[in-house]
């Protein structure tokens, strides 16, 4: 019998714990411009950087020294950006479970739990953390291999909490506010998933249970949504307490509104919506997005909000269109086009967005970046090149430097016309994530 010593570890932080050998290290060169001219501006302390590598391993790099504070493995950010929680495999029925604080990387708590597990969310601050049954490789939270009964594990800094063995084909998306729910992607038919439904896990008694609609009334049995999405991608409203998820080319879905109510004319045409998951109050909205959003690759669409929390956006770089939408009233409130990024000559295009300041949306494609007035009707108000494919934009919200993902490494460049300013180099670099300051 596997004791609880055994399933919970370590509570506190043990010394070289999660330490990453100075032979893992990210090596950056003095940074020359393209006629080889002495080093630019010195860097700018106290940022890091949270990177994907290959295999989907997140890892944290100081940007200012290239140094990796924290060693590639599986993880997710929580969503206020202040916690990378990872998990590691020492054993065949071990998972070792991690969780660091950002920026500086340390090592907060750890612990290990029975059996292969993976994390899957954590609650805004990261106090909780919920994994689910590891279905190996090839597998991820949006492509689940087939199983009948999922494990469902909620952990804290004293180990595990609250174990579920509960029926079907689970993964966690998010905890409710509170910690007491949990909502998952049920997939369905188990074996076989080919698409999935929203649902909500009571902690306590492990029952699974149906969202609510946003009148906050009991959703009737046989109207969730069953949802078939590509290229998801999403976004964590914290003034609201709402996650935003952008889905694409949907054939046969129908939303749980028109399952109650009826199917509206233009429902066939709706190809993209972004799915409003509220985590206070437990429903779900769809907001449908027009054409042409959907119809194009899904790897071409991005979401982003602005620094203010005022509206989202929607781009995509497939047909040069952008979408701005009320998070308060759920509504589109405008669409507009612009000149588009050159896509990858690789194939389809791949979006990036991010704020560059409050009024400039820089959307990233191909090797190009282009400034794109959101609010003042889409113009283009600047347009660079990268020396190598777009692999992510982030950067402060104060938009006084931006950070550009490429193969292999990460560009510090001035956000107003791409000037390098800085190169971290990251082998095996597939995309840049994220950016937390020290400020």
């Amino acid at each position: 019998m596997t004791t609880r010593r055994a399933l919970l570890g370590l509570l506190g932080v043990a010394a070289g714990v999660g330490a990453v050998p100075a032979a893992t290290s990210c090596r950056r060169e003095p940074d020359r411009d393209e006629a080889g001219r002495a080093p630019g501006p010195e860097p700018v302390p106290g940022d890091v950087l949270v990177v994907e590598l290959a295999g989907g391993a997140l890892a944290v790099v100081d940007a200012a020294h290239g140094r990796m504070l924290v060693g590639p493995a599986p993880g997710v950010l929580t969503g206020d950006g202040g916690r990378l929680v990872r998990t590691e495999r020492p054993a065949e029925a071990i998972t070792r479970l991690t969780s660091h604080r950002l920026p500086d990387g340390t090592l907060v708590s750890g612990g290990t739990l029975a059996g292969r597990l993976a994390v899957r969310a954590t609650s805004p601050d990261g106090a909780l953390v919920a994994l689910a049954t590891d279905a190996g490789p090839g597998h991820s939270p949006y492509r689940p291999g087939p199983r009948e009964r999922t494990t469902i594990v909620v952990a804290d800094s004293a180990g595990e909490r609250r174990r579920l063995e509960l029926p079907g084909n689970l993964e966690p998306e998010a905890f409710a506010s509170g910690g007491q729910a949990l909502f998952v992607l049920d997939y369905l038919p188990p074996t076989r998933p080919d698409r999935y439904r929203v649902r909500v896990v009571d902690l306590a008694s492990g029952e699974l249970q149906p969202l609510l609609t946003r009148t906050k009334s009991a959703v009737p049995p046989g109207a969730e949504e069953e949802m078939r999405g590509e290229g998801r991608q999403a976004v964590h409203d914290r003034r609201r307490n709402r996650l935003f998820t952008l889905y694409t080319h949907q054939p046969d879905h129908v939303h749980t509104r028109d399952r109650i109510a009826g199917a509206r004319r233009d429902a066939p045409h709706v190809h993209a919506f972004v799915h409003t998951l509220s985590l206070d109050e437990r429903w779900a909205f769809c907001v449908d997005l027009p054409a042409p959003f959907g119809e194009r690759a899904a790897g071409g669409h991005a979401i982003v909000s602005d620094p203010d929390g005022t509206a989202l956006y929607v781009v995509d770089v497939g047909t040069g269109s952008l979408a701005r939408i009320d998070p308060d009233g759920l509504v589109v409130t405008g669409t507009l086009r612009f000149e588009p990024p050159a896509g990858s000559a690789g194939g389809p295009p791949v979006a990036s967005a991010a704020f560059a300041e409050p009024a400039v949306l820089l959307v990233g494609a191909g090797r190009e970046v282009v400034g794109v007035a959101a609010s003042a009707g889409g113009e283009t108000v600047r347009r660079w090149s990268t020396p190598a494919d777009v692999r992510g934009l982030a950067g402060p919200a104060d938009g006084t430097r931006l950070y550009v993902g490429q193969p292999d490494a990460v560009l510090r460049v001035d956000p107003a016309d791409g000037t390098v300013r800085q190169r971290i180099d990251v082998p095996g670099l597939v995309g840049l994530r994220r950016v937390v300051t020290g400020d």
